[in-house]
């Protein structure tokens, strides 16, 4: 099996030459004038057994993840790939970490990672019925602990700069799936006080509340939005710089019609919410964000056609 020191070290590697290098290094170097991040939503795995019980269909589900890898692979103006979080299948056990590791293990292209709420909200051993259990307060530290270790980040929050653009990455820590705690949201305010120059993407787990239309009981509730919703809400209208938030968690197919509309899906004024669909189905899509120097593209790319959803093409 691949060493995970080694594995690691290849999948984060090389990212400061493209970071500080500049516009015109990058064009000197690539012949392009953008940055490009593919954004993968909730990969779940290797596959959710339990909302996938033949196995048929779970080896098809799986066969398509993979393909989603080797067409990132051979996209070559790739700078990285994000993952906002349920990169486990359910639980955070070794098994899936294990497969993770071969999975990923295929990837040439940088990655940056987030955690979910399956990362970390659940007893590693299901109830009498089959179902899962939630975590106790410790298991669910232990467990974000042994994420950030798998990954090798010093801590589970943090930020890169690219081109001129800022990227900020924030780890949902609960009680709520997709909640904030208080030393976070307090490095969030600084580190957005400390850029206010730079236009920036934040990359979580939750949407922002009311940035997609209520099509489910589940949809814009304290267990699918970012939370604490009034303190981010307070944040976000201090820092007009933040462009983007870029979250999953939802499983927001790109058919829905508050997918990608520019009028449900802008939080406020100045930022937008790009929502990502989950990875585990027969047919998946992904984003992708071009930076350029003067503005950003946000397209979507359908794995199973081998196409681009034109119709959806956004600009910000």
């Amino acid at each position: 099996m691949l060493n995970r020191r080694s594995f690691i070290r290849g999948l984060f590697i090389g990212l400061g030459a493209l970071a500080v290098g500049g516009w015109q290094k990058l064009l000197g170097a690539t012949g392009k004038d953008y940055y490009r991040i593919v954004v993968l939503g909730d990969p779940h795995l290797p596959v959710r057994v339990a909302k996938h019980p033949d196995s048929n269909v779970r080896q098809a589900i799986l066969a398509a993840k993979n393909d989603v890898i080797a067409d990132i692979n051979s996209w070559d103006d790739v700078t990285a790939v994000a993952v906002v979080g349920d990169i486990v299948e359910q639980r955070g056990v070794k098994s899936e970490y294990e497969y993770i590791q071969s999975f990923f293990g295929k990837l040439k292209k940088e990655l940056w990672v987030i955690n979910g709420n399956h990362e970390f909200l659940y007893e590693d051993e299901l109830s009498a019925n089959g179902r899962i259990k939630p975590a106790s307060p410790e298991v669910r530290q232990q467990k974000l602990a042994a994420f950030a270790s798998f990954w090798q980040l010093p801590e589970r929050w943090y930020a890169k700069d690219l081109g001129g653009y800022h990227l900020i990455f924030l780890s949902t820590e609960g009680p709520l799936p997709t909640q904030l705690g208080e030393m976070q949201l307090a490095w969030f305010e600084q580190e957005l006080a400390a850029h206010r120059d730079k236009t920036t993407l934040v990359f979580f787990h939750g949407p922002l509340n009311h940035t997609l239309l209520t099509y489910h009981k589940s949809v814009n509730t304290e267990r699918s939005i970012a939370m604490p919703a009034d303190k981010i809400d307070a944040i976000l209208a201090e820092n007009p710089q933040v462009k983007l938030w870029v979250s999953g968690h939802t499983h927001t197919s790109c058919h829905n019609s508050s997918f990608a509309n520019n009028e449900i899906n802008y939080y406020n004024e100045h930022t937008c919410n790009i929502h990502n669909d989950c990875m585990d189905k027969k047919k998946i899509t992904t984003n992708s964000i071009y930076l350029y120097p003067d503005h950003i593209e946000v397209r979507t790319f359908d794995h199973y056609k081998k196409c681009w959803l034109d119709e959806i093409d956004r600009s910000f």
